[in-house]
C-alpha cells in the first residue's frame, strides 16, 4: 500500500485552494463591473429636460372680456321736451262732440272754457309747466292736457262727466272771447271752421248767446252793451 508524503498532501491542498480562487474570482467581477457602472437614462434624462418656467405655460383662462360700450341715450330722453308759444289759443270740439272747449295759455298761465251752447259750461284756470297744463274750476272741474306733436291732447272732468279732446291752434278770429256786463256773462268759442258756440248766463239763467262778430265784437243783452274781448291765459274766471 502506497502511501503520500506529507509535502505532497499539502501540495495538493494549495492547488485546489489556487483553481478555488480563481472560479471565484471570475465569477463575482461581470457582477461588480455591472452594479459600478451608472444608468445612462437618468443623468440624460435631467440634463435634457429642463424645468419649464411657469410664466411660459399657457393660460387656461380665457381672456377678460372687454366691456359693452354705454349706451348711448335713446331718442326719447334726448329730445327736448316741447314747449307751448308764449301767447296760443287752442279751439275744438270733444271727441264726443257733445260740447266745445277752448284753452288760452299766456307764458306759464292758462284758461279754459267748456260750453255746449245750451246750459253747461265751466270756466278754469291753472299753470303750465313744461309741455303739460293743469287747471280748475271753482265749482270742482279739472282739466289735464298736454302739447302733443302741436296739438293739445285732454280731458275735462265736469261734475260726473269726463270728456276727452284734441284740439288744434285756432288762429284769429277763431279763439275764446268773453263779454261781462252788470247781469249778464257771455262766453263764445270761435272754431276755426267759423262756427261759433256760447253761453250767456244771467244770474241762475243761462241760454245760447247771441252771435259775435269779430270785427265789431259788441252786443247787446237786456238793452246792455257788452263788448266782447278776447280772452288770454292770465283771465282771471
Amino acid at each position: 500500500m502506497t502511501h503520500r508524503s506529507p509535502l505532497v498532501t499539502l501540495l495538493g491542498l494549495v492547488a485546489a485552494f489556487a483553481i478555488m480562487f480563481g472560479v471565484n474570482l471570475a465569477s463575482s467581477e461581470p457582477r461588480g463591473s455591472y452594479t459600478a457602472s451608472p444608468s445612462p437614462s437618468a443623468p440624460a434624462t435631467a440634463a435634457t429636460t429642463p424645468a419649464s418656467p411657469t410664466s411660459a405655460a399657457p393660460s387656461s383662462e380665457p381672456p377678460s372680456p372687454i366691456p359693452p360700450p354705454s349706451p348711448s341715450p335713446s331718442a326719447s330722453e334726448t329730445k327736448e321736451v316741447e314747449k307751448f308759444p308764449n301767447k296760443v289759443v287752442y279751439a275744438g270740439r270733444t271727441d264726443d262732440d257733445s260740447a266745445a272747449i277752448a284753452v288760452a295759455i299766456l307764458g306759464d298761465k292758462a284758461a279754459a272754457y267748456l260750453c255746449d251752447g245750451r246750459d253747461v259750461e265751466s270756466w278754469l284756470r291753472g299753470t303750465v309747466k313744461g309741455n303739460e297744463i293743469s287747471l280748475t274750476s271753482k265749482k270742482g272741474a279739472t282739466l289735464e292736457a298736454r302739447l302733443v306733436r302741436g296739438v293739445l291732447e285732454g280731458k275735462i272732468e265736469v261734475g260726473d262727466d269726463e270728456l276727452s279732446f284734441i284740439i288744434k291752434e285756432a288762429k284769429p278770429p277763431a279763439g275764446l272771447y268773453r263779454a261781462r256786463g252788470t247781469k249778464t256773462t257771455i262766453g263764445w268759442i270761435i272754431l276755426p271752421n267759423g262756427s261759433q258756440v256760447g253761453i250767456q248766463t244771467s244770474g241762475e239763467e243761462s241760454a245760447p248767446a247771441p252771435k259775435l262778430d269779430p270785427d265789431n265784437p259788441e252786443v247787446t243783452v237786456d238793452g246792455e252793451p257788452l263788448q266782447g274781448e278776447p280772452v288770454s291765459g292770465d283771465l282771471d274766471v
